[in-house]
Formats: structure tokens, sequence, C-alpha cells
């Protein structure tokens, strides 16, 4: 089973050469595609010894570069990991093993690799319960899935924020089938908006601009918001 990953990247040069590093390493057929929306730090530069990558030039936005990474994929599964991640050295071997015992996606457990204290355990455990039960998969928890329902759900809604939660809502008939899996294997996230902005400060804002999105705000306003742009 051929699984592609997908990596979305903007101006991530101090990460990216140690994410595709692990990616290389993982056991199992697989491919690594970087889906860059323009970066200028010299996150391209880094990238250059790394012949066996697929490194694409792609519109800006999150939700562009997956879907234009996915549609250069040629794996029967597309695992879309965000450039500041730090995945399991098992995560492929337990991806295929979801899919041979009938899911068609799935996600990780979530974990902070730079802080750890009672707030952040508070996170990682509520995100995972949030994307367990009610299917609400957030982009930094290694959404999963086969290439044609990938497809078939049209891919990423070009959105400039929330496009994993948009995505999530229309995997939710599959999810109450029980074809979405939760897996224990964790993936490891950056705490650094919670180190620099306060770690209450900054879910109080991600809550808030949740909050927006249920109430119907455009996503290009929450996308301001969530940035810190006025």
């Amino acid at each position: 089973m051929k699984i592609s990953i997908v990596v979305p990247v903007l101006n991530e040069s101090e990460r990216i050469a140690e994410l595709v590093s692990s990616l290389r390493r993982l056991e199992g057929d697989k491919e690594i595609i970087i889906s860059d929306g323009g970066s200028s730090d010299g996150t391209l530069e880094k990238l250059k010894n790394f012949t066996d990558v697929t490194v694409i030039s792609s519109r800006s936005g999150r939700a562009s570069q997956m879907n234009e990474g996915a549609a250069v994929s040629t794996g029967e599964v597309l695992w879309f990991v965000h450039a500041d991640s730090r995945v399991s050295e098992t995560s492929l071997r337990d991806i295929e093993h979801a899919i041979e015992a009938g899911a068609v996606g799935g996600f990780f457990r979530l974990r902070f690799y730079d802080a750890d204290d009672r707030f952040l355990k508070f996170i990682e455990r509520t995100s995972h319960t949030r994307a367990k039960d009610f299917c609400l998969i957030f982009g930094d928890q290694g959404l999963f899935m086969k290439r044609e329902v990938f497809f078939e759900l049209g891919g990423f809604a070009n959105v400039a924020l929330m496009e994993d939660w948009e995505i999530s809502r229309r995997l939710r008939t599959l999810h109450k089938r029980g074809a979405i899996r939760a897996l224990d294997t964790t993936i490891g996230t950056s705490a650094r908006r919670y180190i620099t902005n306060g770690r209450f400060r900054t879910w109080l804002k991600m809550n808030f601009v949740k909050a927006l999105y249920i109430l119907g705000v455009k996503t290009d306003i929450l996308r301001h918001i969530y940035d810190g742009r006025k």
C-alpha cells in the first residue's frame, strides 16, 4: 500500500529538513510531496538535496497547497502532515493496519513536543476526544484517508482558514459508520503559539475563532484574527 505524504509549507526553513529526514526514515511504501505556498526564507533551498522528494509550487493557502499536492500524488492513501510535525516511527504501518481493518481514514493522537505542562496535557486530551467523538479533526492531528474518498469529497474547500474543520464535517457520515479511525499513535506538534502568546490566552483565542466560524463569519476575516492582524 503506497502512502502519499503531503506537506504544505510556507517559510519553514528552520524545520523542513528535520521533518523530511524523519519522513524518509519511515518504513513502508511512500512518496513525500512538499507543496510550497511561496516561501521566501530559503525553505526550497533546504530541500534541494532531497532528490527523492517531490517539491511543487502552489497557490498560497493551506487548502490549495494540500489539494495541489494531492493532485500530483500517486498513492492509494493520502496523509496530510504539517511542517512543524514530528511523526512516530510506526506511522505508516499504523495507517496501513487501519485501512486494512476497514477504515477509510483517520487521525493520530496529538502531543506537544516542546512543552509539557498540565494545561497543554488538557489540550492534548480534549483534542483527541473532540476528534474521536465528534469527528472534528484539526490539521495538526495528521489526517489521512483513502485517495478515492478524498477526491469523492472534492478535497479541501478553498477557504482561508478552518479547511480541516470543513472537511471533517463532510467525513461525519463515514465517522458514524466507524470508518474514521482514531489512532493511539502520537503525532507531535509545536506549542510555539502557546509559548509565545500565553497558554490560556491562545486557547481562548482559538476557541473564539471556532465560535465565529460556527456563527458564519467569513474565513478571510478569521484568518486575520488568527494571525493577530487588525
